[in-house]
């Protein structure tokens, strides 16, 4: 049953009265100047991708004023619970990435899920996805060394994204980076669960809470057959994060099925430090460019 108004005010009560935390630690930051600097090392454009059969989403590509011919192309998908929009963080860690890998990054602004609950920002992603692997080579990119990265719910779409595309063919990604990704959204419904986090899974199924088992909302119920064939993954873990756990677990599995894992755990880093820049988070931007740019098909 779908959520009812007022049990979706309680939801969005809940998120409010919680995010201070938050938004505390992200107001004592002190951002780096030449942090800052990556994004005049960049150019950016902004488009609405349309596609019959899907929300209509905004995409964001940063393309590095260096670049050469046959240049890296990575899909970003930020993080947020399914519900947080994109914002200047993810301009930021875009242009820094684009810079790193002298190449491109398409970043994807999802349905949030208050207003467009599952499937909605996963067969967008998916779309955009397909949709990049067709314009790469017209960007100067190689489809050869297009990757897919997300950090925490956009972690989870990119592990769905894989899933799915192994099955389908539509594409084949060279490397998926798996960001503290929210890789079982039913941990939330526990009776130990964050309550931050039961309101971000609720929302993202609006309510029907069997769904949060479906291995494309919760990449962790995939059965073992869906591993096989998966792309090159990088698993960054933040040992203060509720999805350590399940992360290392989903980690091995994949490694299990014969997929090349390279696993990088941060024991004193928080949930969403690469992208808020947090704890060890020039370290772990640095490994992500590090993947993309060895990465190849």
């Amino acid at each position: 049953m779908s959520l009812t108004q007022q049990e979706r005010d309680e939801l969005h009560e809940v998120l409010a009265r919680t995010g201070g935390p938050r938004e505390s630690m992200l107001q004592a930051r002190v951002i780096p100047e030449d942090y800052l600097a990556y994004m005049g090392m960049v150019d950016r454009e902004e488009l609405v991708f349309e596609e019959k059969g899907i929300v209509p989403v905004r995409v964001i590509i940063t393309k590095a004023k260096d670049r050469g011919k046959g240049c890296p192309v990575h899909v970003n998908m930020h993080g947020g619970g399914f519900i947080l929009p994109q914002n200047i963080d993810d301009d930021r860690y875009c242009a820094h990435v684009a810079a790193g890998i002298r190449g491109i990054v398409v970043d994807i602004d999802y349905a949030k899920s208050d207003e467009h609950p599952f499937p909605a920002a996963f067969d967008q992603c998916y779309a955009v996805v397909r949709w990049v692997f067709a314009h790469a080579a017209m960007w100067g990119g190689d489809v050869r060394r297009v990757s897919l990265g997300g950090h925490s719910a956009g972690g989870n779409l990119v592990e769905a994204i894989a899933i799915k595309s192994t099955r389908t063919k539509d594409f084949k990604v060279c490397l998926q980076v798996l960001d503290y990704a929210a890789t079982d959204n039913s941990l939330a419904l526990l009776p130990d669960g964050l309550e931050r986090s039961r309101a971000f899974s609720l929302f993202y199924v609006d309510g029907e809470v069997q769904l949060l088992k479906d291995p494309f909302v919760s990449p962790a119920y995939a059965p073992d057959e869906l591993f096989e064939g998966q792309p090159d993954a990088l698993v960054i873990s933040a040992g203060l994060c509720p999805f350590v756990s399940v992360n290392g677990t989903y980690a091995l599995r994949l490694a299990g099925k014969g997929v090349k894992v390279t696993i990088k755990g941060y024991p004193q880093s928080h949930h969403g430090f690469t992208v808020r820049l947090l704890d060890a988070w020039r370290e772990a931007q640095d490994t992500i460019i590090e993947a993309i740019k060895a990465a190849s098909l």
